[in-house]
């Protein structure tokens, strides 16, 4: 015969960690993101709170012994370590499936099968939550900048033909990849519409065929015809929000920013990753933000959660003390577009900030 007193103590922890981790994401969704999401989650701990009698609350609350309990004494390093919001949101909707499937195996040993199936019911549609927060569009920004493994800082090259002194494009963007280019942004601040989509159509192409992330620069229209797999705006491009409603929610958005301020504007506003500088003095505009330096970057790294892509005047001279700053990505566009072979230049790069 069961000691009922002990599954109590199981359902009393479990019903905490349930509630701890809805009401985090909660939170996230409501305060960070503005979504409506929370309303849901809110509905969730609503119903499950219609699930508990008082007679049930009463017995697990007086099984409770968080004093004496050896889980206190337990930290692991993965309890330590939330490198931005996406882990967090993963460790707490995980923590609220299991202690779901923990509450509806219990609850059978009490014989309380209303309990059981309506945990049950709660815990599929945290499994349907969890994609529809995460999703894939998150989970591929991870991915791309090498977060789960704290890979080297990613090569991101921003294409424009501008500063391109080369004779065949495509050949010598090949050429990158082949070497390891690990994203690709199309950016064209002259020309007719015809050839933006048209480049933007090959280079995208030639992406897929090396399973190359490919980024398109200002243009929501191209980035949707294109099927880009992420799209990069400027200060004076598009809001966030607006963009958003173009492009669906699946594609990753990022957002160029030149100081601190504007990096904790884009985070708020829902960017999925940032483009911070210029780091160092650039000519690749023709009205050039004033420099951060490796101060700013610093500075900046250590107030946001989001991956952060660090852009102007980066070349080989320069680009090992940026990567060192534990940035998530390096961009570059004069010193691999002007130099006379590309593919030696990415090589040299590469083992630069490979270390």
């Amino acid at each position: 015969m069961i000691e009922e007193r002990r599954v109590y103590r199981v359902l009393d922890v479990n019903f905490n960690r349930l509630r701890e981790g809805l009401r985090v994401v909660e939170d996230y969704c409501r305060l960070v993101c503005d979504n409506e999401l929370a309303l849901h989650i809110k509905d969730l701990r609503h119903r499950l709170r219609l699930l508990l009698d008082e007679k049930l609350l009463f017995s697990c609350l007086k099984e409770r012994q968080a004093a004496t309990d050896i889980g206190r004494l337990t930290f692991t390093d993965s309890e330590a370590e939330r490198c931005d919001w996406q882990a967090i949101l993963q460790a707490n909707l995980k923590r609220a499936q299991e202690a779901a499937r923990v509450i509806e195996e219990c609850s059978k040993l009490l014989q309380k099968p209303q309990l059981s199936q309506g945990i049950k019911a709660l815990r599929f549609e945290l499994y349907e939550l969890e994609r529809a927060i995460i999703g894939s569009r998150l989970a591929n920004v991870r991915e791309w900048f090498g977060l789960s493994d704290k890979k080297a800082a990613a090569l991101y090259l921003v294409v424009d033909e501008d500063f391109y002194s080369g004779s065949d494009l495509i050949t010598d963007l090949k050429a990158v990849l082949e070497v390891g280019v690990d994203f690709i942004q199309w950016r064209q601040k002259r020309g007719s519409d015809d050839v933006f989509l048209e480049r933007a159509r090959g280079i995208k192409a030639l992406c897929r065929e090396f399973k190359t992330p490919f980024v398109v620069n200002d243009r929501p229209d191209i980035a949707i015809l294109v099927e880009a797999d992420a799209l990069h705006l400027g200060q004076d491009d598009l809001p966030i929000a607006e963009a958003r409603h173009l492009v669906g929610p699946e594609m990753p958005i990022g957002r160029s920013t030149h100081s601190l301020a504007q990096a904790l504007k884009a985070e708020a506003e829902g960017a999925d990753y940032l483009g911070f500088g210029p780091i160092f003095t650039t000519p690749s505009k023709a009205k050039p933000d004033p420099e951060v330096g490796i101060t700013g970057l610093v500075e900046m790294l250590h107030q946001v959660s989001l991956p952060v892509v660090a852009i102007g005047g980066l070349d080989e001279n320069n680009i090992a003390e940026v990567a060192r700053s534990k940035v998530a990505a390096v961009a570059v566009i004069r010193a691999i577009l002007k130099a006379d072979r590309p593919a030696e230049k990415v090589s040299l790069l590469r083992s630069l900030t490979d270390f």
